[in-house]
């Protein structure tokens, strides 16, 4: 069985989609040795990146996320000794429509944010909280030295 021969303008859209992800793939290489951030959406998975904040303490680390449109049950975090993954799904699709029509449009669905941590953190020992779009986690740092008891 043969393919379907594509017409001229999927031929045309699928040129212009090629195009598009291969300029993004060389302007951020570009940019990259100029450490200028990286961008704040993943248009392949369809996810935005959001605003995170991390502060360090003493005893723990305290991570912000902005979340809207999310619902607590729709965050997953994951966490080794040295980073943190969040993951989100929105409720609702948001669409940003770049410079007009005449731009590619994209919807966005969900949020991924890797984070490297400034500190060994105990995984275990973690805790979240969410309300009002606004993710906080709480990661108790790991304790690397003991004071050792001397008979």
């Amino acid at each position: 069985m043969s393919e379907k021969k594509k017409d001229i303008f999927e031929q045309f859209i699928e040129y212009i989609s090629e195009f598009e992800k291969r300029f993004d793939e060389a302007f951020y290489s570009i940019l990259r040795p100029f450490r200028f951030t990286e961008p704040s959406w993943d248009p392949q998975r369809c996810c935005l990146v959001p605003l995170v904040d991390v502060q360090e303490y003493p005893e723990e680390i305290v991570v912000t996320a902005d979340l809207p449109y999310v619902d607590k049950e729709d965050i997953t975090i994951n966490a080794t000794e040295n980073a943190l993954d969040i993951d989100a799904k929105m409720r609702n699709s948001i669409r940003f429509e770049r410079w007009g029509t005449i731009q590619r449009d994209i919807s966005f669905n969900c949020y991924h944010k890797s984070i490297k941590l400034p500190s060994r953190i105990d995984p275990e020992k973690a805790k979240a909280e969410f309300k009002g779009g606004i993710l906080r986690i709480f990661l108790p740092k790991k304790i690397t030295k003991q004071k050792i008891q001397i008979d």
